[in-house]
């Protein structure tokens, strides 16, 4: 104890020197395992990428032609896509002098084309734009909005036309933010517009066969603007009678009747002496009956009802979705 008195700094800096050198090996020990980890992750990331090598899908020549006509199909793929997504024709910029003729041209010219077609309308019918008419001022970003919507409604309009639908009630559209003057041919929604597109709703109403509905079934689904039908609603329109179709053969075939026989005509004296002498019959000799007709045709029994197809009226709402500049 003595001798740790005397040479106590001695002493204090042996033991702080042990306890350096203990945690300098704690610290050699750390970075030999690190190091041995590190090795160990090389070894397998080399032995993963010999395997990749070995393998035979590698950057070779002709991997890399493979890739291209991988590529080449998913660029037909998305060409044939779109073709279903087909864009709407950009639309002129009008003032508000400008659209308010463009507009009315729009009606006559829709008003033609279903006189033509054979498709009645209600009177003064102006396809949800009736009230916008004639104005000499509209709300500032309106007109952009109702040039699109006019273009849409033709593409609707046509595929109704070529159905030769009987009579269209109503179309519904979706109203501008703000003042629009639609009436009760506005939805009650909105556009949508997401990453990928802008959806717009319309609401259609007409009349007509079954034949007529599936008509315009069918136009919706070969347009190529993409339209998806979203509810369809249809009853039988009791305001029209049916149609009564016959059967050929009943409807072709027509009734005769048998002539009736007629009574036994009075003969008298002077009666035989009617007519020729090679005609007139002996004296004393009975009238004759005339003879009935050789063959008389049944009655036939009235035509049997086998259909009776009613006018439908058919409620259709649908989606116009169109592709961002960017996507197409």
């Amino acid at each position: 104890m003595a001798w740790i008195k005397r040479n106590l700094f001695f002493v204090i800096s042996i033991a702080v020197g042990l306890l350096l050198t203990g945690y300098c090996g704690y610290l050699l020990y750390g970075s030999l395992d690190a190091n041995s980890g590190v090795g160990e992750e090389y070894k397998n990331t080399l032995g993963q990428l010999e395997q990749f090598q070995q393998k035979p899908i590698f950057p070779s020549k002709e991997n890399i032609q493979a890739a291209k006509a991988d590529s080449a199909r998913v660029s037909q793929f998305l060409a044939e896509f779109r073709k279903k997504f087909a864009p709407f024709p950009t639309p002129p910029v009008k003032d508000d002098k400008g659209f308010n003729t463009y507009l009315g041209e729009c009606i006559d010219r829709f008003r033609v084309e279903a006189t033509n077609a054979g498709v009645q309308l209600p009177p003064e019918f102006g396809f949800s734009f009736s009230s916008l008419r004639g104005k000499l001022n509209y709300p500032p970003g309106h007109i952009a909005l109702w040039m699109r919507q006019l273009q849409e409604i033709s593409a609707i309009l046509n595929i109704l036309y070529n159905a030769k639908i009987n009579y269209l009630w109503n179309l519904c559209r979706v109203p501008a933010q703000g003042e629009d003057g639609g009436g009760d041919c506005l939805l009650q929604t909105a556009t949508v517009t997401n990453q990928w597109g802008v959806v717009t709703p319309y609401k259609i109403t007409f009349r007509g066969f079954s034949s007529e509905v599936a008509a315009v079934m069918e136009g919706f689904a070969r347009s190529s603007n993409c339209f998806i039908i979203k509810t369809i609603d249809v009853s039988p329109d009791l305001s029209v009678q049916p149609i009564a179709v016959q059967t050929p053969a009943q409807s072709a075939a027509p009734a005769y009747a048998a002539p009736p026989r007629n009574p036994s005509p009075v003969r008298n004296q002077s009666d035989h002496h009617r007519g020729p002498p090679e005609m007139r019959p002996p004296p004393g000799a009975a009238p004759q009956e005339p003879s009935a007709p050789a063959t008389a045709a049944a009655v036939t029994a009235p035509p049997v009802l086998f259909l009776s197809e009613n006018a439908l009226l058919v409620t259709i709402s649908v989606d116009v979705v169109k592709l961002k500049a960017s996507d197409r």
